[in-house]
């Protein structure tokens, strides 16, 4: 569906990539629940010359990746959308429950 760039600032010194605290950032996100959306924002990622092993909380409604700024241009010139706090929030509230409602299910 939708690869989401959510802007933030960088919470502490990352030294390799050249970020120093406080510089902006993004968050990227699927909007997609489950293996669709791991499988769509590896696939962002890769596009954007992101190493796949960089992906936080992986196979959780909270995975994403943290870019720089020349990253997040690349994926908004590739279609990619820019998302508010409250989409986020929203977006992290509705995976949260997809999951919950998995499970139930299945169990």
């Amino acid at each position: 569906m939708a690869i989401l760039v959510h802007p933030m600032r960088a919470t502490r010194d990352l030294l390799r990539p050249g970020i120093r605290k406080g510089d902006r950032m993004y968050h990227l996100l699927s909007d997609l629940p489950g293996t669709a959306g791991t499988e769509e924002l590896l696939a962002a990622a890769r596009a954007c010359g992101m190493p796949t092993r960089f992906i936080q909380y992986p196979g959780t409604y909270r995975e994403h990746f943290d870019i720089h700024v020349p990253m997040a241009e690349q994926l908004l010139a590739c279609g990619g959308r820019l998302a508010t706090n409250r989409e986020v929030g929203e977006l992290l509230r509705a995976k949260r429950r997809a999951i919950a409602e998995a499970e139930q299910a299945d169990g």
